[in-house]
């Protein structure tokens, strides 16, 4: 976290709600986790705030059934707070300077600006936490006699979610994605489906594989943190960052199951399961923490992200261009600078459609 320096000095500083959101719910890097125990160190308005909403997550927690399947939207319950807390200050909140995470030297954008917490009686803010609470989803773990319906989680458009399952096992769930948790889950089988992508931190058992299921794969976990990815077309790519998994393809004529590793990529196109050995590294779930890294990915993949990320459907024209990968990095960019960049990485002219943006060669016929 920074504070602009062309800013006026009378202006106060704003804390990036989305970041400690992250922060609150684990899914903040290193250098965004140490920005925000910073910043909350020295405001301790924002840090009481913070305390009380992990205390009541915790109480509801331990008041919560252990046959029940709780899931946590750190992200929902702030925003709420914070548009109850800014209610009949939005000409002030506009106003503020926002102080935002940095990365990479670019700023992590998108969080809320609220009216300063010295503008309220702590008090009021602790009456505020309360009312808006954490966003728990309770769901009843079914008697065995009586399987209980499947869960599905949706995500909108640029917009992630983290989910705990009820057997530990952690979800953190992209940009218009949808994770369907299966009847009877924890008790009968450990069985999820996605579209779109994810990242599983599975807690591992024996006697009950956790399986993620695609329109086209099956990924068995042996213990481990991976991440999922699927396009247009079907395809899916799976980036191993811990432990061991197995990926198939589930179609008539696919091959055996194969064994990725810690560091090992499968990616399932057709039949066959491609594997490159040892080439994953933390810039393939810089996702989880709202930036994008790519490095000689296939168009394919990227299309599917511009998509879930920001509403827009990339349309390659000619087979030179969905030949092509791309090597790039997006944090807090907009989607008009998404494609911009894009379309000069691969030597593009970019013509807008609606929420259709059409990539072709320079040099060719670009009127829409």
């Amino acid at each position: 976290m920074h504070i602009d320096p062309a800013l006026p000095s009378s202006e106060e500083p704003q804390a990036d709600w989305e970041a400690i959101a992250r922060f609150i719910a684990g899914e903040s890097d290193r250098e965004e986790s140490a920005a925000v125990a910073s910043w909350l160190a020295a405001h301790p308005a924002d840090a009481e705030l913070v305390n009380i909403i992990q205390d009541r997550a915790g109480r509801i927690e331990a008041q919560a059934d252990t046959q029940t399947l709780r899931t946590l939207n750190v992200e929902a319950s702030l925003e709420r707070v914070h548009s109850r807390m800014a209610g009949g200050e939005s000409a002030v909140a506009s106003r503020a300077p926002q102080l935002s995470v940095s990365r990479g030297g670019a700023r992590a954008g998108g969080g809320a600006v609220v009216a300063s917490a010295s503008r309220f009686r702590l008090w009021q803010v602790a009456a505020l936490a309360s009312a808006a609470a954490i966003t728990f989803m309770v769901v009843r773990r079914p008697a065995a006699t009586s399987p209980a319906a499947a869960q599905v989680y949706a995500t909108q458009v640029g917009a992630r979610d983290s989910v705990l399952l009820s057997d530990g096992s952690r979800v953190i769930l992209a940009p218009g994605s949808t994770l369907t948790v299966a009847a009877g889950f924890g008790t009968d089988t450990r069985e999820v489906s996605l579209e779109g992508a994810a990242f599983f931190e599975v807690t591992h058992d024996e006697a009950q594989p956790f399986v993620v299921r695609t329109r086209r794969a099956e990924i068995r976990d042996i213990g481990t943190a991976f991440s999922v990815k699927t396009d247009e077309a079907g395809a899916v790519s799976v980036a191993v960052t811990h432990g061991i998994v197995a990926l198939r393809g589930i179609e008539t004529g696919s091959a055996a199951a194969v064994e990725l590793r810690a560091g090992d990529r499968g990616v399932l196109a057709g039949a066959d399961v491609a594997v490159a050995r040892g080439t994953v590294t933390e810039n393939d779930v810089a996702w989880t923490h709202g930036q994008l890294e790519y490095r000689d990915t296939p168009m394919s993949e990227v299309q599917a992200d511009v998509r879930r990320w920001y509403g827009i459907t990339l349309r390659l024209e000619g087979a030179e261009l969905a030949g092509r990968t791309l090597t790039a990095s997006f944090s807090a960019d907009s989607a008009s600078q998404v494609v911009r960049l894009i379309s000069l990485a691969l030597g593009a002219a970019a013509v807008q459609r609606g929420d259709t943006v059409v990539l072709q060669m320079t040099g060719r016929n670009s009127t829409p």
